[in-house]
Parts: C-alpha cells; sequence; structure tokens
C-alpha cells in the first residue's frame, strides 16, 4: 500500500502539483490533530500548521531522502508536540533523522486499509480484514467466519480484482 502512495507522491513532486499532494493528506492529518488534542477547533488549527509548514518548505524547494508521508508524520508529530492554541510554532529538530523509525506506520496502514477496504461488499472486507489485519490464513478465516475455505479463495480473488482496479486509477 505505502508503494502506491509513495510512488504517486513523487509523481506529485516531480509535477509541483503541491496542492494536490498535501490534499492527500489532510483528513487523516487533520484526524490525528483532534485525537490528539481533543478538540475539533485545536485540531483544525494544528492541521493548519502542520500543512502551511509542509507547504512552505516544498515551495522552497526541500527534498527530502525518505517518502513524503514520513515527513507529513513527522512534522505533524513535531507540531502537536510544541501545540498550544494561540502559540507560535516551535522550530522544528534540525537533528531529525529521517531515516529512522516510521512513530505513525502501524496508524497509517491500519488508516489505509480501512480506507481501501469501504467500498468492498461485506463478505470481501470481511475477508480481507481478517487476511491482512490479523495475517490469518484462508483456512483460518473459513473457520472464524464459518464458511467454505472456496468461498473465502473467492472473496480473496474477488477483493483483490476490485481492489487492482480502484488502485489503477
Amino acid at each position: 500500500m505505502h508503494d502506491a502512495r509513495d510512488a504517486e507522491d513523487q509523481r506529485l513532486l516531480q509535477a509541483g502539483e503541491h496542492k494536490l499532494l498535501l490534499a492527500g493528506y489532510f483528513m487523516p492529518v487533520r484526524d490525528r490533530c483532534f485525537f490528539r488534542l481533543g478538540t475539533r477547533e485545536a485540531g483544525d488549527e494544528a492541521a493548519q500548521r502542520v500543512f502551511v509548514r509542509l507547504l512552505g518548505e516544498l515551495r522552497k524547494g526541500k527534498t527530502y531522502p525518505v517518502p513524503f508521508r514520513v515527513v507529513v508524520w513527522m512534522v505533524t508529530e513535531w507540531t502537536l508536540r510544541g501545540f498550544h492554541q494561540g502559540r507560535q510554532e516551535a522550530e522544528l529538530p534540525e537533528e531529525w533523522d529521517p531515516v529512522g523509525a516510521d512513530a505513525f506506520s502501524e496508524w497509517e496502514t491500519d488508516h489505509d486499509l480501512t480506507a481501501l477496504f469501504a467500498d468492498l461488499p461485506q463478505r470481501q472486507r470481511q475477508v480481507l480484514d481478517l487476511r491482512y489485519r490479523l495475517g490469518l490464513t484462508p483456512g483460518e478465516i473459513a473457520e472464524q467466519l464459518g464458511i467454505e475455505a472456496n468461498a473465502v479463495h473467492q472473496a480473496l480473488h474477488n477483493g483483490h480484482a476490485k481492489l487492482k482496479e480502484k488502485l489503477r486509477v
């Protein structure tokens, strides 16, 4: 999932489509800010600071040795750490290791899967969810859902076909 997202981000960066690039991160960043700060107003203000910072850096031509999603989540985390309503944004640490661990990888994967599976029929969504979130085998999925293994394989096949079509944007 991240490979497709990273490739699209890279394409938008190269094309100079900064607003379109940032628009793809709007809802997840806004949600993260809201959940962390607890109020919609504070979440919106923090998210706005994140995007103003990112857009400013992009317009200056700043480049990063890591996928853009990692940069987005690190800037979001830095903004949230130093956030107090009405206070100006704190400077971001220069010693940041952009190749270090991605603190939001698990959350982002979960969010990506939820968005990806949202349009699938219920059975396909259930089967793919058990397969990719919990790592169950088709036999284990069949046992848990009380259906035949063939039905699991069909749901996986049809679900994969729909996802492939969806990702072909």
